[in-house]
């Protein structure tokens, strides 16, 4: 079998926003640093979801620091510093919790109204803050931040090559590592063999792997474009619907915490 390793990492600092490529992370019991902290709030109160506005695929996003730097998306580069901790906070419902944000500058807010055409607030999940009504030693399996369903995804090259494989033999067009929204990218060994897997060593830090993800019609948003088809969450449900859905891909929790780099060796241990 060949060898694994971390092929990519990658953090979305913005909920459906673009990913930002990481040379290094530290990955820490309740998720990566700054991964998914900032988010987009509509009027209702609800967050701002990729399903019902593909356009936020399409926003570049980088890190400098702790400011939010925005590009390609309305106007000119937008710079965002994290909210003052007396700025307003802002309650907001993810998955049945209930977290604490704080609302950005009104320059950001104005930039991402514009960008999708109503009235929506930037807010910013501070570190360390637990959802409401929760003690701080919450579930380790929940993200820290906004990601909810678990605080790591992990997708596999192999997987994905395989998919693709299938894709053009059905004459659509291959896809990439993006559409899945992958935190840990593992290059090497066979198509699916993280089914299986249930614990992993990649670099310093051991993870524990704890479902398969299903996957929602977000994977067919084209994040270059903002464009929405069918695929390839068509062909997936050929022949990836397992109990529970049209899986790609696993949840997984860190149960020892450690150094991330692109390169590093990936031991399955269990």
């Amino acid at each position: 079998m060949q060898d694994l390793i971390v092929a990519d990492l990658f953090a979305y600092p913005l909920k459906a926003a673009r990913a930002v490529p990481l040379a290094e992370a530290a990955a820490l019991a309740r998720g990566l640093r700054r991964d998914r902290r900032w988010l987009l709030v509509a009027q209702s109160g609800e967050p701002v979801m990729l399903k019902s506005h593909p356009r936020l695929a399409t926003v570049a996003i980088g890190l400098d620091g702790e400011t939010l730097v925005v590009t390609g998306a309305v106007g000119p580069l937008l710079r965002v510093a994290p909210p003052l901790p007396d700025s307003a906070p802002l309650p907001v419902t993810v998955k049945r919790r209930t977290l604490a944000a704080r609302v950005a500058a009104p320059e950001a807010n104005r930039y991402f109204s514009e960008l999708l055409g109503e009235t929506v607030w930037l807010a910013l999940l501070a570190h360390g803050e637990a959802p409401a009504g929760e003690p701080a030693a919450a579930d380790p399996a929940v993200s820290d931040g906004l990601a909810g369903s678990a605080p790591y995804l992990i997708c596999c090259e192999a997987s994905l090559a395989d998919l693709n494989g299938r894709l053009v033999a059905r004459g659509e067009s291959p896809v990439g590592m993006d559409r899945f929204r992958a935190n840990l990218v593992i290059g090497g060994g066979e198509p699916y063999a993280e089914d299986g897997w249930r614990r992993l060593r990649a670099g310093a830090a051991e993870f524990e792997i704890l479902r398969p993800c299903p996957r929602c019609p977000n994977t067919t948003v084209d994040p270059l474009t903002g464009e929405v088809g069918p695929e390839p969450l068509r062909t997936l449900t050929d022949y990836r619907t397992l109990p529970g859905g049209v899986m790609f891909g696993v949840f997984a929790r860190v149960v020892r915490e450690g150094v991330l780099r692109p390169g590093d060796p990936v031991s399955v241990l269990e």
